[in-house]
């Protein structure tokens, strides 16, 4: 006769989602004049798409600095000497650190005016244009980056590059004032449309990575500058206000906003306490988990399935028909900064293998199987409240969760007892033939395989 006692772990994951306001995201860019010779000329400023005349410093005097961007906790730039340099920014503050030469002279004979990391390969991305205005695009690995590699050259005169968060490229060309989409193959481009602006000296462009949206900071007149929005489907550019009062700017970027830590996945747990309920017993509930663990115990709840209702076991009734199927349904909750895998190994007592965690019921709970039987001759064969066996199946040793000293017996599944012995922190079962057993302590035996 054999009764099945599953172990419903019930857990719940939680995924919260936060949207950030692009129109009050802090932009950045390198403040290269000033009409009105403001104090912060020559040094990185900060400003928000929703008032772009409210500026603030955020670094000290910088060397004069023709293209900039963010990535991974730095503020990259290359000076109009073609130094390539790097500065920590600061994500609490929001001020950007003392900067350090990466490469002297990044690329000889050519005037890097736009630069973009690309989030889909991995390189850095420059534009780059010489003594007579033609342009090409260049890109190197950040791992080597004197190592710069000639893409191709240019059909019109670039004036900006940015590259979004799929890898896409787009920049304004001088001539026309039209929106390019570039490819970052060969340079060669596509007219997206036009921006309806004139295309001065100074410009840059850049996205804002939270929301693929493509922001452009251009100078033609001190009366027709600032920061404007481009629709990268029609290439028209709509103003959003001018940058201070009259910034020329250059090497505008939006740090990204930091990705939250991935949760560390649990792929293991560790139950403690009773190992089935004890036939002709009441429920038992003394279960727990170690408050070490990265996940919480929540709710505890005998159930046995009879037709199509699931009742709950009361404290009055017994674990005595083997007719049932009997449920714990335990509720697990991991901790802040953990997931719980899909499928994970169960300890029960120090045993994995009294579970089967492969059946999935719905999205957020899985079940894991236990099994206790009664022999023939009325003796019951249970996991008892505190007893384990492990590894099971075994192959030469056997341990058992009992103190040392106590008398063990092993009986085969015929009821002929085939060894007795006291536990002395494991059993030798290498003489025992390949089958089913079970070991008895005390008042209880639990079943095992032997290899």
């Amino acid at each position: 006769m054999k009764t099945s006692l599953r172990l419903l772990a019930i857990i719940v994951l939680t995924g919260i989602f936060g949207f950030a306001n692009a129109q009050g995201t802090p932009w950045y860019g390198f403040a290269r004049t000033s009409i009105n010779g403001e104090s912060w000329q020559n040094k990185f400023i900060t400003f928000t798409a929703q008032n772009p005349g409210e500026v603030q410093a955020v670094s000290e005097t910088f060397p004069e600095t023709w293209a900039a961007t963010y990535y991974d906790g730095y503020v990259w730039f290359v000076t109009v000497t073609r130094s390539l340099c790097k500065a920590p920014f600061n994500e609490e503050t929001q001020t950007i650190g003392a900067y350090e030469i990466l490469v002297q002279q990044l690329v000889p004979y050519n005037l890097i005016i736009d630069m973009a990391y690309n989030p889909v390969d991995g390189m850095m991305y420059y534009l780059c244009q010489d003594s007579q205005y033609h342009c090409n695009l260049k890109r190197s690995s950040l791992a080597t980056p004197a190592d710069v590699e000639n893409i191709g050259d240019f059909s019109v005169t670039m004036w900006t590059l940015a590259i979004n968060s799929q890898g896409e490229a787009f920049g304004v060309a001088y001539e026309e004032g039209n929106l390019h989409r570039i490819n970052l193959q060969d340079a060669t481009t596509t007219v997206v449309g036009a921006t309806g602006k004139e295309v001065w000296y100074t410009q840059s462009m850049a996205f804002d990575m939270n929301t693929n949206e493509l922001y452009w900071a251009q100078f033609a007149t001190a009366s027709d500058n600032g920061l404007y929005q481009v629709n990268t489907t029609t290439g028209a550019a709509t103003s959003l206000g001018v940058i201070g009062s009259g910034t020329q700017l250059t090497g505008l970027f939006m740090v990204s906003e930091p990705t939250p830590p991935q949760p560390q996945i649990i792929t293991e747990i560790y139950l403690e306490g009773f190992s089935a309920p004890v036939w002709n017993e009441h429920p038992d509930y003394d279960m727990y988990v170690d408050e070490n663990e990265p996940y919480r115990l929540t709710d505890l709840a005998w159930h046995y399935v009879l037709g199509m209702s699931d009742p709950t076991v009361g404290p009055d009734e017994y674990f005595d028909d083997e007719n049932k199927a009997y449920y714990l349904a335990a509720k697990f909750t991991p901790k802040e900064g953990y997931q719980i895998d899909p499928h994970p190994t169960v300890y029960f007592n120090g045993d994995s293998s009294l579970f089967d965690s492969g059946t999935t019921f719905g999205d957020d709970y899985w079940a894991f199987t236990i099994d206790f039987y009664v022999i023939d001759d009325g003796v019951a064969e249970q996991t008892a409240k505190n007893i384990a066996v492990w590894p099971n199946p075994a192959n030469d040793m056997l341990y058992l969760n009992v103190m040392d000293g106590v008398d063990v017996s092993i009986f085969d599944m015929t009821g002929r007892m085939v060894m007795q012995t006291r536990y002395a922190g494991q059993l030798n079962a290498s003489t025992l033939a390949p089958g089913v057993y079970a070991v008895k302590t005390g008042n209880y035996m639990m079943r095992f395989i032997k290899k």
